[in-house]
């Protein structure tokens, strides 16, 4: 009897191992255009799944405190300890499963850029910055304030305090914005922001707006640090 209980208790065990470790996570998609396709994951502790749009050159933006583990196409996988704010480069067809290894969920966004030799010369390991977004040996977290130029896309990770904005206005090129807190942004050059979707720009973390280019200098209108990433084209 007891050891047919014990069996039970294996078989149990069995079951939901296997569950915790097939669950999979859903894309939700954020934004999508000629140049882009924005995708928010959020995934529990132990799941799983596939990298979409694998096939083409994608940065992984992560939203919370998350040990995260990129599996491969080759062979071998990659192991993230993310912060907020942080971000991962990976070439075309470099992974194909994403499964957070941590204790807690995994709040990602992945970008996929569409138009092919965006990143011509693929990642540098020079200075801290580029060594976190390469996933560099000796790599650390990425600061509040930071700009990489990544063959034709120039990103920069920007925390603008309440009330704060950029000291002065500039010509910028079309950018994605995604957020990386929730955010509450006015253009001080022009008094709106030109999106495709709206005059001003009010995100929650996650979603993602296409700025126009043209002359910009954002300001921090919320009560709260807005903290954003930009890719530039």
């Amino acid at each position: 009897m007891i050891r047919n209980i014990a069996i039970a208790v294996l078989i149990c065990n069995h079951f939901v191992a296997v569950a915790q470790v097939s669950v999979e996570g859903k894309y939700q998609s954020k934004l999508e255009n000629d140049v882009v396709a924005v995708y928010q994951l959020d995934l529990q502790p132990h799941a799983s799944a596939p990298v979409f749009q694998s096939a083409r050159d994608t940065f992984w933006l992560s939203l919370s405190d998350a040990k995260v583990n990129f599996a491969r196409s080759s062979s071998g996988s990659s192991e993230i300890e993310f912060q907020p704010g942080d971000l991962r480069f990976f070439p075309s067809f470099e992974t194909k499963l994403v499964t957070n290894t941590g204790s807690t969920e995994f709040r990602g966004v992945l970008i996929a850029l569409k138009a092919r030799g965006l990143t011509t010369n693929g990642c540098e390991c020079t200075g801290s910055t580029g060594k976190s977004v390469c996933g560099c040996k000796g790599a650390t977290h990425l600061e509040s304030l930071w700009a990489l130029s990544l063959g034709n896309v120039t990103l920069a990770g920007t925390t603008l305090a309440a009330g704060e904005s950029f000291r002065s206005a500039a010509l910028r090129d079309d950018m994605l914005l995604v957020a990386v807190t929730d955010i509450d942004l006015e253009d001080a050059a022009k008094g709106s922001i030109e999106t495709e979707s709206s005059p001003s720009l009010r995100l929650k973390a996650g979603d993602a707006s296409w700025v126009a280019g043209g002359r910009h200098q954002f300001k921090n209108v919320g009560s709260s640090p807005a903290r954003f990433l930009t890719l530039e084209f």
